[in-house]
């Protein structure tokens, strides 16, 4: 039998987020779980869960869910709802999901650079450096913004880009970029490439753009009428790594924040000696297809 269901201001009060908070949670991560309680709190309510079974999403709906049961002292509900339709945190659908995208045209490499070219075209400069910034970086959309905002906040810049290894090195501010399950440790890219798309002027460190949000860039797409997903720069990133410089795959997943769980590239996998410069002179080679 089903709890009464306090009323939703009771949860997304600041109370919920202090509840998060106390769990060590980042604040994307809090932001994240409080978007989706607000969206699925009610099925604690209702009991049907059925909108999540073909969820590609399921894992943080159950996640939000869960936490909101937590806070309300209710989680043996979410238990029996989960129990009762059999939920479990992955949709068990990845391997045909991999296989759709895979065949999917308007996931190729030349597709999304064409998009992603009309978007540079048509937005303000500073959108245009971000997106410009991601497809070099293959950060995922929310930390390609911070990562912006990182450089171009004084000396906090000067700390996290590291002109001798020529990286930006993400793993120096683990509050932003080593969350619970999505990661990032370093990005290698020159000054000069960070100057020629308009992030940063390494010889005089000063903000040089504004920061505008993920979502800001977003709906300025949207209303241009861009079929343009930030998302696609990550893509980019991996799949022109791969295709144009041979890089393993290992070192990719190690560049956008992915570590196999393989023994062997936990303990005995190490970066080529050339991983460095092969990255640059393939990133240099991209940064001239996004003009």
């Amino acid at each position: 039998m089903l709890l009464f269901c306090p009323s939703s201001s009771a949860w997304q009060s600041e109370g919920f987020v202090s509840f998060l908070e106390s769990q060590g949670k980042t604040r994307w991560t809090i932001k994240q779980t409080k978007n989706y309680a607000i969206k699925y709190g009610h099925i604690l309510n209702t009991g049907d869960a059925s909108e999540l079974m073909s969820l590609r999403t399921r894992h943080n709906a159950l996640s939000a869910l869960a936490n909101l049961a937590k806070y309300q002292g209710r989680y043996q509900v979410f238990l029996e709802i989960r129990q009762r339709y059999a939920l479990k945190w992955t949709s068990g659908n990845d391997s045909l999901q991999t296989l759709q995208r895979f065949f999917n045209p308007e996931l190729s490499l030349d597709t999304m650079l064409d998009w992603v070219r009309k978007a540079i075209a048509a937005l303000p400069a500073d959108m245009a450096s971000i997106i410009k910034f991601n497809c070099l970086t293959g950060l995922r959309p929310a930390e390609a913004v911070e990562s912006v905002r990182l450089l171009n906040s004084g000396n906090l810049g000067c700390q996290y880009y590291n002109p001798e290894r020529q990286a930006l090195e993400h793993f120096r501010f683990p509050e932003i970029f080593l969350r619970r399950t999505k990661k990032a440790y370093l990005s290698f890219i020159t000054c000069e490439q960070l100057s020629a798309i308009g992030v940063l002027d390494c010889k005089n460190p000063i903000p040089t753009i504004p920061t505008p949000t993920h979502n800001a860039i977003r709906l300025a797409c949207r209303k241009r009428s861009l079929k343009m997903d930030m998302r696609y720069c990550r893509k980019i990133f991996g799949s022109w790594l791969h295709s144009q410089s041979g890089i393993a795959t290992e070192e990719i997943d190690f560049l956008q924040g992915r570590v196999n769980p393989s023994v062997f590239s936990r303990h005995y996998l190490t970066p080529s000696q050339d991983l460095k410069s092969k990255v640059i002179e393939a990133l240099e080679q991209l940064q001239r297809q996004l003009l």
